[in-house]
């Protein structure tokens, strides 16, 4: 017998007791759910407050009292505003909105395409380039140009701002231990939070507009350049460095010459991310002021118009994806390791001389000719798009109510009805006792200890029912994300072919801003808590579908020859094998699976789906409930933490070696 064999044997006994017990808990806990069923559920109606949301609502009053005379916002808060607003107004200027007594900003939208298929050339190649343009035409064409403009210009300013912070933070943690240590925390938290936890804090301190919202798509942005930025410093060889050190290279030398060209790949793809992370946020921006594509989206999803949310979603996405292959392209450009001849640098040099001459009639004629500056009004397919959007939508609900209503239904009443009486309208006390020891069981005593504070700090906001009603529909959007994420991430795993043909659809679908998801489904299934789960599973299966395949491709090679050759039928090889040797990716996927359903189950405030995330949406529009609403953000931001620490917990259980 192996010892591997022997191991399994050792550790198999562990893991049975370890699910036995979580069987029995659950089954007691359901049992006292029932028997003290609508007993101490805390729950608050809407327009109460709570004493921790009214003093919450008091310290907003009294923050935005202060805002013209107070010493931090005199000296700190209103000139970083006053600042990016200004720097956010110039490039708005350039490609969006009417500079200083012009009607045209300085470039017309044949200059602003000019000059994107110029730069894209430049950074990738000529298809790319033509693709740039095509698909910035497209927004045009869709009648949303100057929001789209927007859109671009608040991306970049946040962009521009960001990776002016993030690398040289980045390059610092990737040089120093103890700033890495530093930061860590701090890029961890950022991953947690959901978007919608950003706004209400950041407006009460720089007001509602494109300052704030820019402000809030750094805040959101920056540590992703921070974090790939220091991976990629930290990725580099040790030779060339040592190498680099004997022969008496500086510290700045050495960064310069051989850090950082070394590090070129990984940094660019932090810019690409970066790009992605604030174009995302730019679009739930809007809730606070934020111009562009997100304005229209929210309007749709407010007055339920699918068909013109539809137009603008399509605008946000053609955005997305022109955005990404460029930047995309420019990291497989990176990627060749085979020089240029010089016939080669020599096309290439007149190819971008042609190119740059091509962009500056362009820029001539869109500073010179009325067609040149405004879009043509006579190319608008909206109202089309919008139209055959609507359609497609009533053909589905009225021909495919099985799909619909029938598995909105199914999972309403099957799943979340029987879980939101266990967790919400159970005591308070029952259900902090039982996620306790789920969390004891799963992660250890630090992990129980964790999770009971933080529910504990949850019943003193006053919003523990809210929140049990959002961390319901979490669980539910989790447990569904990962039975197709699972299935998915299995056959990608072990087939090159399908790994191929969703590959495409991965990669798009990472893309998109959670916002734009809301838009379809709401079509599909209506305003209700399940359109919000629906749309958490849709954002969330990318990921984990490409971790748990990436995690099936790293089994061994051996372990499955042996399975094999034993005579394993492919299902066994799958449950017996790969997915328990897959344990730490399976563990990521569900730690990452949650964290991204969370940031859009809280969105879908929006489509009915009620919790803490309408009560954000709730405290951004009416001033007697803002208390309400940034506490909870806070709860939010408590139940991220939480589901967090368990999972990585539990990784790190897991992970640990076997004695």
């Amino acid at each position: 017998m192996s010892v591997r064999t022997e191991q399994a044997i050792k550790i198999a006994p562990k893991s049975i007791r370890r699910s036995w017990l979580l069987g029995g808990l659950v089954f007691i806990w359901v049992a006292l759910a029932q028997i003290l069923q609508g007993k101490a559920t805390l729950e608050l109606a809407v327009p109460e407050n709570s004493k921790f949301t009214a003093w919450a609502g008091e310290v907003a009053d009294s923050i935005r009292d202060n805002r013209t005379d107070g010493f931090a916002f005199k000296y700190f808060f209103n000139p970083i505003r006053e600042f990016v607003d200004g720097f956010v107004t110039i490039i708005r200027e350039i490609i969006a909105i009417p500079n200083g007594n012009s009607s045209i900003p300085v470039l017309g939208w044949l200059g602003v395409i000019a000059v994107i298929g110029f730069v894209v050339f430049a950074v990738s190649n000529i298809r790319m380039a033509f693709a740039a343009i095509v698909l910035t035409f497209a927004c045009g064409a869709l009648g949303l140009w100057t929001e789209s403009m927007d859109t671009l210009a608040m991306t970049f300013a946040a962009v521009i701002l960001s990776l002016a912070i993030g690398i040289p933070v980045g390059i610092w943690a990737g040089l120093s231990d103890r700033v890495l240590k530093a930061v860590t925390p701090i890029l961890d938290l950022a991953q947690i939070l959901p978007t919608l936890v950003y706004l209400a804090p950041l407006a009460l301190f720089f007001l509602i507009g494109p300052a704030s919202a820019t402000i809030a798509t750094m805040v959101y942005s920056i540590p992703i350049a921070v974090r790939l930025t220091a991976f990629g410093i930290r990725g580099v060889p040790t030779s060339p460095v040592e190498a680099g050190t004997s022969m008496g290279t500086t510290k700045r030398q050495l960064l310069q010459k051989i850090q950082l060209p070394m590090s070129s790949r990984t940094i660019i793809m932090g810019v690409n991310q970066t790009v992605m992370a604030a174009l995302s946020f730019v679009v739930i921006a809007a809730l606070i002021g934020a111009p562009g594509l997100g304005k229209p989206v929210i309007d749709a999803l407010i007055i339920r118009n699918v068909g013109e949310g539809f137009v603008a979603g399509i605008a946000v996405v053609l955005i997305a994806i022109m955005l990404d292959r460029s930047t995309s392209a420019a990291i497989s450009k990176k990627d060749s390791f085979v020089p240029p001849s010089e016939a080669d640098r020599k096309r290439r040099k007149i190819a971008l001389l042609v190119a740059g001459i091509v962009s500056i009639v362009g820029i001539v004629l869109s500073r010179q000719m009325a067609w040149a500056a405004f879009f043509p009004k006579e190319i608008d397919i909206s109202k089309q798009v919008a139209d055959a959007s609507d359609a497609a939508v009533t053909w589905v609900t009225e021909n495919m109510e099985l799909l619909t209503a029938g598995l909105s239904k199914a999972v309403t009443v099957g799943v979340l009805n029987p879980l939101e009486s266990v967790l919400a309208n159970s005591p308070w006390y029952l259900t902090i006792a039982m996620i306790t020891l789920i969390s004891l069981i799963l992660g250890g005593l630090r992990s129980a200890i964790v999770t009971a504070v933080l529910l504990v700090a949850v019943v003193a906001t006053g919003l523990w029912y809210d929140t049990m009603i959002t961390f319901t529909q979490t669980i539910v959007a989790t447990l569904l994300t990962m039975i197709v994420g699972v299935i998915l991430g299995v056959w990608i795993g072990r087939s090159a072919r399908a790994e191929k043909a969703l590959r495409p659809i991965l990669d798009a679908g990472q893309t998109l801003p959670a916002f734009v998801y809301l838009i379809p489904m709401l079509g599909f299934f209506g305003p209700s808590r399940f359109t919000a789960i629906a749309t958490g599973i849709v954002y969330s299966i990318p990921i984990v579908v490409k971790i748990v395949g990436q995690g099936i491709r790293e089994v061994p090679v051996n372990m499955v020859e042996a399975a094999t050759s034993t005579g394993s039928t492919k299902w066994q090889l799958i449950t017996k094998v790969q997915l328990p040797a897959a344990k730490k990716s399976l563990l990521l996927a569900t730690n990452q699976g949650l964290i991204f359903v969370l940031a859009v189950v809280v969105i879908g405030g929006f489509v009915g789906a009620g919790g803490l995330g309408y009560l954000v949406l709730l405290g951004a529009s009416k001033p007697e409930l803002q208390g309400k609403g940034l506490v909870a953000g806070f709860c939010i931001l408590l139940l991220g933490v939480m589901i967090d620490r368990i999972a990585q917990y539990m990784v790190a259980r897991n992970s640990a070696p076997k004695h």
